[in-house]
């Protein structure tokens, strides 16, 4: 069997979800792992089942099992399930202590820092932003164009959240330059994801008709790859353009279509928006019967990410209290051993102290002796 049949062979046990049969060679993961972050936000499902085949096959280095991790990271991620892909981060950085490798190191500082920025974590993400900037400006890193394209993103993103548009945008702008000199469809999300961040930051400016330009080429990048939940995102930032000029009809249009593209991703967030949007835009034209529709689905929505909240913070806790018990034996147990240390090192002295002074002792009487001795040699030669 050729070359070619075995990697078509491959894919297609992989769609049967044989998930061990991943070739051992570089390229051909290489290849599959692109190929699944093209796809990540059309179908996280898949990713998420590949990167655990990856991290799982017997065959996969140490190398092969971080990447799989990643993109394990990545599929969480496009779901909004944070704390999984911090999870999955924080335990491929584990695996690659083991290995001397600056291209891993500086990935996975990068994906770190990502997902401590959707947290919201900032000083974290800023920490792990600088972490990976130290390893490309001292390593040759292959990804050196990419890491610091995502690493102006990051910081874009966390300007524009924690503290102003106006410092937001260059760094957007830098991180649009650096994956357009990728130029590969791989780039086609982030640019979709940076044009539509950027639109929001212009709309808070009151700068719309530059909000605009910057909402439709997040949609022509999304669509690029058929990236459906980004396209209803970007939808949704247009239509919001269109709400403020009064263009009720046209913004009722692009929601609705948001709307369509949306119920195949099943996010929360984006529906509830798209929901909030077309109740409120119905409501502008006298519609009351869609305003109720739409209002009905927004409060439906918003119980459900608030239960979803909720679990999110019960298992937060749980997790935290797992964490402190484990602490706490941890500590008891290193309590024990240096507190057995310490009395077996006691129990050391006191025994040389013993035996020094039982030595001491009759070292003291046996002069003792020679001196009693001279002492009456003494007295028999009749000595002074």
């Amino acid at each position: 069997m050729d070359s070619f049949k075995k990697i078509s062979l491959l894919v297609v046990l992989l769609f049967l979800s044989a998930y061990n049969c991943f070739a051992q060679t570089e390229h051909k993961i290489d290849s599959i792992i692109k190929a699944k972050r093209l796809n990540i936000y059309k179908d996280p499902e898949e990713a998420t089942r590949i990167g655990d085949s990856i991290y799982s096959s017997p065959q996969s280095s140490n190398y092969d099992k971080v990447r799989g991790l990643l993109l394990l990271s990545s599929a969480y991620s496009s779901k909004r399930d944070y704390q999984k892909a911090l999870k999955y981060c924080l335990k491929s950085d584990s695996i690659a202590k083991k290995e001397n490798n600056q291209d891993i190191n500086a990935n996975i500082a990068n994906s770190i820092a990502i997902v401590y920025q959707q947290l919201k974590v900032y000083d974290k993400a800023l920490e792990y932003i600088d972490k990976c900037e130290g390893i490309l400006g001292k390593y040759e890193i292959r990804d050196s164009v990419y890491l610091r394209a995502t690493n102006f993103a990051v910081r874009g993103l966390i300007y524009k959240e924690g503290f102003s548009c106006e410092l937001a945008i260059p760094f957007l702008d830098k991180s649009i330059s650096y994956y357009k000199r990728l130029n590969t469809k791989n780039e086609q999300p982030n640019l979709s994801i940076m044009y539509y961040n950027k639109g929001y930051c212009y709309y808070t400016m009151g700068k719309y008709k530059e909000a605009k330009t910057s909402f439709e080429e997040a949609v022509l990048y999304a669509e690029f790859i058929n990236a459906k939940s980004l396209k209803a995102f970007a939808l949704k930032g247009l239509a919001e353009v269109y709400t403020h000029e009064e263009n009720y009809s046209e913004a009722i249009k692009v929601l609705e279509e948001a709307l369509t593209l949306s119920k195949d991703v099943g996010d929360l967030i984006l529906n509830r928006g798209v929901y909030m949007a077309l109740a409120d835009n119905y409501l502008s034209v006298n519609n009351w019967e869609k305003y109720q529709e739409y209002r009905k689905l927004f409060l439906r929505n918003q119980d459900i990410i608030k239960e979803s909240e909720r679990r999110s913070i019960s298992d937060s806790i749980d997790g935290l209290m797992v964490e402190y018990d484990t602490k706490t034996s941890q500590l008891t147990n290193r309590y024990y051993i240096y507190l057995s240390v310490i009395i077996i090192l006691i129990l050391i002295a006191l025994f040389v102290i013993y035996r020094y002074h039982n030595q001491a002792k009759k070292s003291l009487n046996k002069l003792r002796l020679e001196l009693q001795k001279v002492k009456k040699s003494r007295k028999l030669t009749n000595l002074p």
